[in-house]
């Protein structure tokens, strides 16, 4: 794990985190975001079936959270 927001993810679910917080992280790990309604971030990569939304203007829940932290460990998983 090289990236401490990633690992502050993990830790706390629940903290105050912001949009940019994920698309930072996506950056790093080459996943896709675009605004899909405008009222969500849609998270994506080639290498997984799956996608994660998380809200633009609402803040996000330790679901969110959760779900792009399954989307990152399933790519590392197909690395391996």
């Amino acid at each position: 794990m090289h990236n401490k927001r990633l690992a502050a993810f993990r830790t706390n679910p629940d903290g105050d985190w912001t949009t940019a917080d994920f698309e930072i992280t996506a950056s790093q790990y080459a996943m896709k975001f675009r605004k899909a309604t405008g009222t969500h971030v849609v998270f994506t990569h080639p290498s997984t079936l799956h996608c994660v939304a998380i809200p633009l203007r609402a803040k996000p829940r330790a679901v969110h959270v959760e779900a792009f932290l399954q989307m990152i460990d399933s790519m590392e998983e197909l690395e391996s």
